[in-house]
């Protein structure tokens, strides 16, 4: 069988060398993490939560509790981790620090392949709000509490490791170093030296190579061309910047008001920069990593002003303000202290009603004073028609407005939000999930 490529990434993920995986799914479907399926709610909903479900269809490899940490790590910080076998499925509960990360996760991870060909993704929100993990070992890990005992490995476990050829070789001293405080990256680049080692010794042997390959390969190496001479281990840190670079601007009618309206449907913008001498690009600094993420996930080739924009991570980690005497044009702002900010608040119930661009938009914070007509007049007079309207009929306070198209709808939210429509009212837009 050839080796598996991970491609959930641009970058190889390493795969901690897990001494209790086997090539299929555990026999015990009863067991949870040392505990039992009954004692967990594995339900999922539609709503957004911080806990997501998730199966793993095709499993013709192990995927390790490690290898699931630093794919969902991607998105926001993983709190705990349950794996366990239902219905002869692996699935794992993986419980994200908050909503956003996590659907942040689900719509980056869903539907991949953890390797080649094999082991999808299958992701739901689930319904438990919180994850009790009563031990940290292969199986289950509570990552804000190294100090959980690491139980017992079973009789099937210990056999497993047995069987497979040269697997000893690519045990750490520690199997679950990682899980007690252990720093992720010495731990990497310690067990790189050993897999470096082992793998060459074993790449001579067909047999061995066919045995080691899931183990070897999400660190970028292919048993059948290693030697002890090409080696060539590649690992790239993940990028953690809170800071985009949009490109394809139209430079005549974009501003720094205008990308910190759009973008900040999706974060905390900081700072916007429109680059000096290429004004199609701007820099847009968010107060966290994830959140810049999320406008990555939803803005990118999005149609804004007859232009498909790009959205890239930027190599910057900040963005500068301009020193005194330096040439700006006004083209970089501080949005800091802004009073726009929709997601100030910790744990704003706006992570939950992060969806991408559409026709139709999501109008909030309306007073019952304002009717259908006179919200309808005050779009028309800013230049956009409304094709539907329709109020919620249990909350005045919200309607649904639907404009021409998507590119419509991007500049009637940027000009509308934060209308004032009463004395203390301002209208609040944002995309919304459906249409009318």
């Amino acid at each position: 069988m050839a080796a598996p490529q991970v491609l959930t990434s641009d970058h190889p993920y390493h795969h901690q060398h897990d001494a209790t995986a086997v090539f299929r799914a555990p026999a015990n479907t009863d067991s949870v993490a040392n505990g039992s399926v009954s004692n967990f709610e594995v339900g999922t909903q539609q709503q957004p939560n911080s806990v997501l479900r998730t199966i793993i269809e095709n499993m013709m490899f192990p995927v390790s509790l490690e290898v699931l940490h630093q794919l969902f790590a991607r998105f926001g910080k993983v709190l705990r981790i349950i794996t366990f076998s239902k219905n002869n499925t692996f699935q794992a509960l993986v419980q994200m620090s908050e909503a956003n990360s996590a659907q942040l996760a689900k719509q980056g991870l869903e539907n991949q392949n953890v390797y080649n060909g094999c082991c999808t993704l299958r992701i739901d929100y689930s319904k438990l709000s919180t994850l009790n993990v009563k031990y940290n070992n292969d199986k289950s890990r509570d990552y804000t509490n190294p100090n959980l005992p690491a139980g017992e490995m079973t009789i099937e476990q210990t056999l497993a490791m047995s069987t497979i050829p040269g697997l000893q070789n690519l045990i750490p001293a520690n199997p679950y170093n990682f899980a007690f405080g252990a720093n992720p990256a010495t731990t990497f680049l310690s067990s790189q030296l050993a897999v470096s080692s082992a793998a060459a010794a074993a790449a001579n042997d067909s047999a061995n190579a066919a045995a080691l390959a899931p183990y070897l390969n999400p660190l970028g190496l292919n048993p059948a061309n290693l030697s002890s001479s090409n080696l060539n281990i590649r690992y790239s840190m993940l990028n953690l910047t809170p800071v985009i670079l949009v490109s394809n601007l139209h430079e005549m009618k974009v501003t720094t008001d205008a990308l910190f309206t759009l973008f900040g449907v999706y974060g905390d913008v900081m700072r916007v920069k429109i680059l000096y001498n290429k004004k199609d690009n701007a820099l847009i600094q968010y107060s966290e990593p994830q959140q810049a993420q999320l406008a990555l996930t939803h803005l990118d080739k999005v149609k804004w002003h007859d232009r498909l924009i790009r959205v890239a991570p930027s190599k910057h980690t900040n963005v500068q303000m301009p020193k005194e005497g330096q040439p700006d044009a006004g083209l970089t702002r501080d949005y800091a202290h802004s009073t726009l900010h929709r997601f100030k608040k910790p744990g704003s119930k706006n992570y939950l009603n992060i969806y991408p661009p559409c026709a139709t938009l999501h109008l909030s914070n309306i007073p019952t004073s304002v009717s259908e007509d006179k919200l309808k007049e005050m779009f028309a007079e800013a230049g956009y028609a409304v094709k539907a309207f329709k109020f919620f009929p249990k909350d005045h306070k919200m309607a649904l407005c639907q404009m021409e198209d998507i590119e419509t709808a991007i500049d009637a939210l940027i000009k509308m939000h934060n209308h004032k429509l009463a004395e203390n009212a301002h209208l609040r837009v944002s995309f919304s999930k459906s249409g009318i």
